[in-house]
């Protein structure tokens, strides 16, 4: 035999003791994480719980916790939509405040170099104007889609 697998197999041997035979320690077993039941479920097992016939204070008190568990639900959903445009808009948003920086930075130059004061009023007026945009960008709400210009 060219890699020798059927000559090494091991034959099965009879059991010695009841459980004997593991090779494996049983010290070493990791126990396993418990189960993660996800919110829908969670509502779900709830609202069925409530259609039995419960005494009323058990029936509030899962009525406040299905009321808890849509709140979280929602809140876990608007936070997808959040993560969602954010993402989509990262790189709009990069380019736009990188394009406003520079033209802070070429008209700040101007400002500084120009020693005739007479189109000073002007230029820092694009100034503010420049450093209004590049709040609105900066701190817009992400939830909502970029609409620039």
């Amino acid at each position: 035999m060219a890699h020798g697998g059927y000559a090494k197999r091991r034959v099965s041997e009879p059991n010695q003791a009841a459980g004997s035979s593991s090779r494996r320690s049983k010290g070493l077993r990791v126990e396993k994480k418990p189960k993660i039941v996800s919110l829908k479920n969670q509502m779900r097992s709830v609202e069925r719980f409530l259609r039995k016939d419960l005494p009323a204070e058990v029936k509030e008190t899962l009525k406040q916790k299905l009321e808890y568990l849509k709140k979280q639900q929602d809140d876990h959903t608007r936070l997808a939509v959040e993560r969602k445009i954010f993402l989509r808009n990262r790189k709009i948003r990069f380019f736009e405040r990188r394009k406003i920086e520079r033209s802070i930075r070429r008209l700040e130059k101007l400002q500084r170099t120009s020693s005739a004061h007479v189109g000073d009023a002007d230029i820092a007026e694009q100034l503010s104007k420049l450093k209004e945009d590049l709040e609105y960008v900066r701190f817009f709400p992400k939830n909502e889609k970029l609409c620039l210009k």
